[in-house]
């Protein structure tokens, strides 16, 4: 039993036509006519019901119709991972990343991903940047990108400036200047996360924080007027424009943070892919 034959078998049951069926694979009528006979043949059971111009599957050909399909189907999934495999295009990806830049554009990366990779397998996790060198380590993922106060640079997508923003009505935006003891008079909305074992408070600056895993909750919790925090404009540049959040003048700058690419190996095609979409992303949007 070959694939030709199956194919052979389920396309002219399609159509039920041998010469419909030959045009549409690119055949001679009389080669896909034998297709199926030495199928039947090994197979000891007649497939279709031969009346001069008239072809009907019989009673068992109509019975493993479905198994045929399901065959078929799997042979070619065998041969796209096998082709895959020798382009040098991964089965399967994890990645980790943190929530710097918005879902929105996660979103769209993620169906295009998809769309380009159709046998890619892709799982992603989402975790502060800070524990990604560990899940590397650990080979839990192969992939991980976010932003990193690190100078490693031969994993550096580009600098990405930091803002310390509150919402329009905190006290703090009334103050044309903000001193480092205006900002230890209220909370700060901080991002955590583990480091051996231990929760980490990033840049805590007064006695008074909230302290919370993701960019994205730290930024919805500062909309709220919860207090005051250290943000990556990659995340707030939207919240910035329509002046739901500001930009405080601070006396101190900022240190610099870096957009990084980290991986376990050489990347292969969907993780550079991946790679390759983000920094368009931070070329495009925020000019990185």
């Amino acid at each position: 039993m070959r694939i030709e034959q199956i194919e052979a078998f389920l396309i002219t049951a399609e159509n039920g036509s041998f010469a419909r069926a030959a045009e549409l694979m690119g055949k001679r009528r009389s080669t896909l006519s034998a297709a199926i006979s030495a199928l039947e043949d090994e197979l000891a059971v007649s497939l279709f019901q031969r009346s001069g111009n008239s072809l009907q599957l019989t009673p068992i050909g109509q019975t493993l119709l479905a198994d045929s399909q399901r065959l078929l189907q799997s042979a070619k999934r065998i041969e796209q991972l096998s082709q895959q495999h020798l382009e040098g295009i991964e089965a399967e990806l994890k990645i980790a990343r943190d929530d710097s830049l918005p879902e929105q554009f996660w979103h769209q990366c993620m169906h295009d991903l998809q769309r380009e990779f159709p046998q890619t397998s892709t799982a992603v996790y989402l975790l502060p940047s800070q524990e990604h060198a560990e899940f590397i380590r650990a080979g839990i993922v192969d992939i991980a990108l976010g932003v990193h106060n690190s100078v490693e640079l031969q994993h550096r997508l580009g600098m990405v400036e930091q803002r310390t923003v509150v919402s329009p009505e905190h006290p703090l935006a009334k103050l044309a200047q903000v001193t480092r003891q205006d900002l230890s008079q209220y909370t700060q909305v901080c991002l955590t996360y583990l480091q051996k074992g231990q929760l980490v408070i990033q840049d805590q600056v007064g006695r008074q924080y909230l302290g919370l895993t993701m960019y994205e909750l730290i930024r919805d919790a500062v909309l709220g007027g919860n207090g005051w925090a250290i943000l990556p404009e990659t995340l707030i540049h939207e919240q910035l424009n329509q002046h739901s959040l500001v930009s405080l003048a601070t006396e101190a700058t900022l240190p610099a943070v870096y957009f990084q690419c980290l991986t376990n190996g050489p990347n292969l095609k969907v993780a550079t892919w991946v790679r390759n979409c983000v920094t368009k992303e931070l070329t495009r949007k925020f000019k990185i």
